[in-house]
C-alpha cells in the first residue's frame, strides 16, 4: 500500500502549475544509467561462476533482473524540473500538511497573501488540507495554494495565489 506522500506526489503531478512556471522532463535519469551499471557488473560477476545453479548464483542472478527493471522503470520516469518562465530560474516546490480545522485560516492567509502567517501555523501530517508552495531559487516568485483531502487523494480547492 502506498504512503500518504506517494498520494501527495501523484495528486500534484496531475495538475496544472501558474502559467508564468513551466515543467520539463529531461530525457535521461541518472539513476538509470547507475543501475543499468549495476546490474552489468552483477551479470559479468554471474557470468564468471562455473556453477550457475547454487543458492549464490540464483540470487545473483534475481539481483540482475531486479537492476534492470528499476534501471527501466528509472529510465521511464525521467526527471521533472519546473522552471519560473521570466528569469529561467529553478522552482523547488514543497508541501505542508496542516488539520482540516485550520482550513479557514488557510484560506484567509491564501486571500491576504500572507506566506508568513501561513508558515506560523502548526503543521500536522495525518490532516486533511494540503498546501503547496512553489518559489524560485532567485526569489522572485513564489506561490502557493490549498488542496484538500477527499477519498480519491489531494484535490485543489484554491486556485494559485502569486506572492
Amino acid at each position: 500500500m502506498g504512503t500518504s506522500q506517494d498520494t501527495i506526489n501523484q495528486s500534484i503531478h496531475t495538475v496544472a502549475y501558474p502559467e508564468s512556471v513551466s515543467e520539463t522532463k529531461s530525457s535521461l535519469n541518472p539513476q538509470a544509467l547507475l543501475w543499468a551499471l549495476i546490474a552489468a557488473v552483477l551479470f559479468a560477476i554471474y557470468s564468471q561462476q562455473p556453477d550457475k545453479s547454487t543458492t549464490m548464483g540464483i540470487i545473483q542472478i534475481t539481483l540482475v533482473i531486479v537492476c534492470v527493471v528499476l534501471a527501466v522503470v528509472k529510465l521511464f520516469s525521467g526527471n521533472r524540473k519546473l522552471t519560473y518562465t521570466p528569469t529561467n530560474s529553478p522552482v523547488t516546490r514543497t508541501e505542508k500538511c496542516f488539520n482540516i480545522a485550520l482550513e479557514g485560516d488557510i484560506r484567509q492567509c491564501l486571500k491576504e497573501g500572507n506566506l508568513s502567517r501561513l508558515n506560523a501555523l502548526k503543521i500536522d501530517n495525518a490532516g486533511g488540507i494540503l498546501i503547496e508552495v512553489l518559489e524560485s531559487k532567485d526569489k522572485t516568485f513564489t506561490a502557493a495554494r490549498m488542496q484538500k483531502y477527499c477519498p480519491e487523494g489531494y484535490k485543489p480547492e484554491t486556485e494559485w495565489v502569486v506572492f
